[in-house]
């Protein structure tokens, strides 16, 4: 056999050059990791941003069009305008009773109708959403109707378009037909928008006065309208029709209801009238800003619920007035350029059945012009604003903020636009240079003004042109106080933090109030944090410390078996199993928290008392046996004077005592100054009576010696009752009362519940990684230690704790993270309520149960969805700052370690 033999240097290099090759490819792999992570984590915090971000983006006024419409005489004007759907076309009411209807293109004419022959309204009214029409007649009649445009689709082969029409249709681009508008949509399909106007039978209301204001609500079955006559009289008159499906016969059938109207001696008639969508709710006001509102819930004893001034100054005129969708929020405009929006509301100081007030809940932003019209949307809190010098202005009323606004025409000849998309500073300094001029506005004045139902389109009317603007707001609803920061809502007493994305009509008034969320997730780390880091952490000492390594060995893993179960199946135990137990047994579950503590710390009094050699040979199994049995004789102790505590501290019942039927605060406060009571005991006896509690015992024997401790630990119990006693006597006689703070109402899923079980779910990572930070804790400190006289427990409270702090500290931080990001347990045991409130038995919802619960039914880029990902922004943002502090303290006490 032959060949070189391998020494023991070269096999020493081969295996450095190993090494130095496994070193370099997992610096490779160790550094792209990293990179990676932080990438992946820095895209995700774009990719939130990028989505949030166009929840601040102002709105756009995009100026399409100025154009004449020669069918609208110059010197009579429109008493109503309105747009279609597509902003295709419009429509125009004359106070002759006469419509027109044109094109937004080039004005042309498209239809013409006379409604009454041989009479002309003398009162008008337009539903604030839909086509829904009201008339009023000199002979005292009222008529409603539908004026609006309807689409319909044509076939290719539609005799009505020619062979060269269809070669012309472009998508997108409309066309004259007959009397209608045509255009050819994406798939291909021939739309045609035409006037359509509808008119029901008229109907006698009251005496044959003339009538000289009308408001209305309708739907299919039911009309209700009020009608201010000439008389003086004002009168709401509820108008069923039945069609019967057999003789297709109609049967209308009228209520009258004679409102207490009080005249106003040398003011003439009022100049404007409303009413609610239910009618429950009528208001009359004069130019001068007063205003009388009725209440109607009661159609048998209508009253004049009150009476107030809508306007801030005598001198100023009350020039527009109407409602926002659902007629509940009125928005008044003056000869000032102020606009604020009014609702009824309880004052706060009033109690729960007083009466309602119509308060002045939004001031918004004003200009030095008379506001001379309004128009309001069909789908949310948006308005329009036209003034005397031109001037257009699109509003939120929820967010009180100027989403865009388009200045006067510089040029008031035919084609030509004005500045349309100008800055609001522009516009403002044009107003400004108006005023101080003295203009008026002159023809550029904005008489009419509409908005498209959808929310997309403004038109102005005024003088027989027309300005036409395409209105680009994504997210109007939001800013960023209204986001954080109270806002008055309709129908609250005051602002609030509120979150409510959606209700049951579509009028409801969304509220993105991300307050209560982020609440409801601090609140759920809390109460989490408070029931698990105490089990963890000392459960960690003693496994690290005190357990035999044999023992270790089996329960470590137990523990960490824990972690792999599901949180969604604690949160199914927590919402069907647990939560309607626990309602039973309240008292029972606030005893235990001091009786297993107590039985804990009693147990360990009494095993002092064994003698050495036995106590030694039981420091296995069956001390940790005797630990399960003190659980369990916490327990049961518990359940055997969780009785006892609620008759002798909470009357008897605690469910009421909680909702504050019954009884004093003294078990409240019993309750909640306990932990001060012991912290202070204990303070007393480490800080006076360890040195002689130290001299006496020097000389006593093991036995005598736990004796003497266990005596001790009556007499502090017995302290601790005293002073938690006197504590809640004089919290008591201070009139304070906890119920409405930390305790409250009892709700089934609540705070306490989901305390106990994310504390279950995140005791297994808490306990892992700081038991191993313990255990790396180097054994030659824990040796010199005992060698210099302390005791284990001094030497893991002194030496190893403070040693292994940073690894602690990592342990909770992360358990922080996975409180913070829990869903599925707080989504199914919280009760997901939005509410502000300490109180342990009430629920909450978190940044994480909202988004795991209406993301799947958010329109995509509509405001609900970019919420919910600036929720989950805001969660990340929180849990970056948690980690970025952790790692802050974590290195600080990791240098102290070090120094060690």
């Amino acid at each position: 056999m032959t060949g070189k033999p391998i020494t023991g240097r070269s096999r020493r290099r081969t295996t450095t050059r190993a090494v130095k090759i496994a070193e370099s490819v997992s610096r490779v792999f160790i550094t792209f990791g990293g990179m990676g992570t932080i990438v992946a984590v820095g895209g995700i915090f774009l990719f939130l941003l990028s989505v949030a971000i166009p929840l601040f983006r102002g709105a756009e006024l995009r100026d399409d069009a100025s154009v004449a419409v020669p069918a609208l005489p110059d010197a009579v004007a429109p008493l109503h305008v309105a747009m279609d759907d597509y902003r295709s076309s419009a429509w125009a009411l004359l106070p002759g009773g006469e419509v027109v209807a044109f094109a937004l293109t080039d004005g042309a004419e498209l239809d013409r109708r006379t409604l009454f022959e041989g009479r002309a309204p003398t009162a008008f009214h337009a539903a604030t959403h839909g086509d829904s029409v009201a008339f009023g007649f000199d002979d005292g009649s009222v008529q409603i109707g539908r004026i609006g445009f309807s689409s319909r689709f044509l076939s290719a082969d539609d005799p009505a378009v020619t062979a060269e029409q269809q070669a012309s249709l472009q998508p997108g681009v409309w066309q004259r037909l007959g009397k209608g508008l045509v255009e050819l949509t994406p798939e291909g399909q021939l739309r045609l928008q035409e006037l359509n106007v509808s008119l029901d039978e008229p109907v006698r209301s009251g005496s044959a006065s003339r009538v000289l204001l009308i408001t209305h609500s309708d739907s299919e079955t039911r009309e209700v309208f009020t009608v201010l006559k000439a008389d003086g009289s004002l009168r709401r008159e509820d108008v069923a029709r039945r069609k019967n499906l057999l003789t297709g016969l109609v049967t209308v059938k009228v209520k009258e209801v004679s409102l207490p109207l009080q005249p106003r001696l040398g003011h003439g008639a009022p100049s404007f009238l409303l009413q609610s969508d239910l009618a429950d709710s009528i208001c009359v006001a004069w130019d001068d800003g007063f205003t009388q509102r009725f209440d109607v819930r009661d159609a048998t004893a209508p009253k004049l619920a009150e009476s107030l001034q809508l306007l801030p100054g005598s001198d100023l005129k009350l020039t527009a007035l109407t409602q926002l969708l659902g007629a509940t929020t009125v928005v008044v405009g003056d000869s000032g350029g102020g606009l604020s929006g009014w609702f009824l509301a309880r004052p706060e100081n009033e109690a729960a059945g007083g009466d309602l007030r119509l308060v002045r809940g939004h001031t918004l932003p004003g200009r030095p012009f008379a506001v001379t019209s309004l128009a309001v949307s069909a789908r949310n809190r948006q308005f329009a604003a036209g003034y005397a010098d031109g001037a257009v202005r699109v509003l939120h009323m929820t967010s009180e903020q100027l989403l865009a606004e388009a200045a006067p025409t510089q040029d008031d000849s035919v084609g030509e636009s004005g500045s349309g998309t100008g800055a609001v500073a522009d516009a403002d300094a044009a107003a400004d240079a108006g005023a101080a001029t003295g203009s008026s506005g002159g023809d550029g004045t904005a008489a009419l003004i509409a908005l498209s139902p959808r929310a997309d389109g403004l038109l102005a009317l005024g003088a027989g042109q027309v300005r036409h603007w395409t209105v680009r707001a994504e997210s109007p609803e939001t800013t960023f106080a209204a986001l954080f920061r109270p806002v008055w809502y309709e129908g609250a007493s005051g602002p609030a933090h509120v979150w409510q994305s959606g209700g049951g009509t579509d009028d409801i008034e969304p509220k993105f109030g991300l307050w209560p969320l982020v609440f409801g997730t601090l609140k759920a780390s809390l109460y989490s944090l408070i029931f698990s880091v105490p089990i963890a952490l000392l459960a960690a000492i003693y496994t690290s410390e005190f357990l035999s390594r044999s023992m270790r060995s089996r329960v470590k893993p137990l523990i960490e078996i824990m972690a792999s179960l599901p949180s969604v199946v604690l949160g199914f135990l927590a919402a069907i199993v647990i939560a309607p137990v626990i309602e039973h047994i309240v008292p029972e579950v606030l005893a235990a928290m001091l009786t297993v503590p107590l039985a804990f710390v009693v147990g360990a009094h009494l095993w002092q008392l064994l003698p050495q050699g036995v106590a030694l040979r039981l420091a296995g199994l069956p001390r940790f046996a005797a630990m399960i049995l003190a659980v369990f004789a916490g327990l049961g102790l518990a359940a055997l004077c969780g009785g006892a505590l609620q008759r002798a501290f909470f009357a008897g019942d605690i469910m009421a005592w909680l909702d504050g039927q019954k009884g004093d605060s003294v078990g409240g406060w019993l309750l909640l100054t306990l932990p001060t009571a012991v912290f202070l005991v204990v303070l007393l006896r480490v800080r006076l009576l360890a040195g002689w509690t130290r001299s006496v015992t020097r000389q006593y024997s093991r036995g005598r010696s736990a004796a003497f401790g266990l005596g001790l630990l009556v007499v502090s119990l017995g302290g601790v009752v005293v002073l938690a006693l006197g504590f809640a006597h004089m919290l008591n006689g201070a009139g304070l009362d906890p119920r409405g703070s930390f305790v409250g109402t009892y709700v089934q899923r609540n705070a306490l519940i989901v305390g106990f079980l994310t504390g279950f779910a995140v005791i297994p990572i808490m306990y892992t990684l700081a038991e191993d930070a313990l255990a790396s804790v180097p054994d030659h400190l824990r040796a010199a230690s005992l060698a210099a006289g302390a005791t284990p427990w001094q030497t893991a409270v002194r030496v190893v704790v403070p040693t292994a702090m940073s690894g602690i500290f990592s342990a909770v931080m992360i358990g922080i993270g996975r409180v913070v990001g829990e869903t599925m347990i707080v989504l199914m045991a919280a009760g997901n309520t939005p509410v502000l409130d300490w109180n342990i038995f009430n629920g909450f919802r978190t940044l994480s149960a909202t988004i795991a619960v209406e993301l799947p039914e958010a329109v995509q880029g509509g405001t609900l969805y970019r919420v919910l990902f600036l929720a989950a922004l805001t969660l990340f943002g929180m849990t970056f700052v948690l980690n970025t502090i952790a790692e802050v303290v974590r290195q600080r006490f990791r240098k102290r370690a070090y120094e060690l």
